[in-house]
């Protein structure tokens, strides 16, 4: 496999995705779009776990990691930015937008990119790849075509980290890609737990910032 291969196979599923929920947008029962989404939040819950039971992090310096990351991701304000721009009007834009963000902006697209270009791992990559086709079934059957543009945006922007790995993952240390991807599990869970209607309130994406920290320190 090829860096890439992938972000490749992930904007193909969403494509795939995209076209199957279009067509059965009038037809998809929302009891199945919520049992679809459900399984996709324990997947990502098995996957965090995996994650944390995999690496041996420097406990210390993870807690300072999150304390200032979540600090950072605070001061900046992610959260309440990503809603504001997924709230914007217009029934493509919107879709465009919401989808893009949804599947781009999370641990498992940054580690999934960087396990891929630093070590051929594609595992984590390809396991989001099926959860954002299945997810963008239900998507595009309320998003509408604004599902097929974020196909090539995913292809853009996971492609890029993915070659930016590759080329320069020589600098990244190994006990530094143990810490974050700790802390992308732990990220992982809270998303899981997000998808199921729990812990609503918790600001996830203000925790991102540890993640892209941890990479480097």
């Amino acid at each position: 496999m090829f860096p890439g291969f992938g972000t490749l196979v992930n904007s193909l599923l969403i494509v795939a995705g995209s076209t199957v929920g279009y067509m059965l947008s009038n037809r998809l029962p929302e009891v199945l779009k919520g049992s679809i989404m459900k399984g996709i939040a324990l997947f990502t819950l098995l996957l965090g776990i995996r994650l944390i039971s995999e690496n041996k992090p420097e406990l210390l310096k993870v807690f300072f990691l999150l304390i200032l990351g979540s600090a950072l991701g605070h001061i900046l304000r992610l959260e309440e930015r990503l809603e504001v721009l997924s709230g914007s009007s217009g029934g493509m834009a919107k879709g465009f937008v919401s989808a893009s963000l949804l599947f781009t902006v999370g641990p498992m697209t940054l580690m999934g990119c960087i396990l891929e270009g630093t070590k051929g791992d594609s595992s984590l990559i390809l396991s989001k790849a099926f959860m954002d086709g299945f997810s963008s079934i239900v998507l595009s059957s309320t998003l509408g075509r604004g599902l097929f543009l974020s196909a090539l945006y995913v292809l853009f922007f996971q492609g890029s980290i993915t070659l930016l790995a590759y080329f320069f993952g020589e600098f990244l240390k190994e006990q530094a890609m143990a810490n974050t991807l700790f802390i992308g599990g732990g990220l992982m869970l809270l998303t899981g737990l997000k998808l199921l209607g729990l812990l609503e309130g918790l600001k996830t994406l203000n925790l991102l910032p540890a993640l892209i920290l941890a990479l480097f320190l």
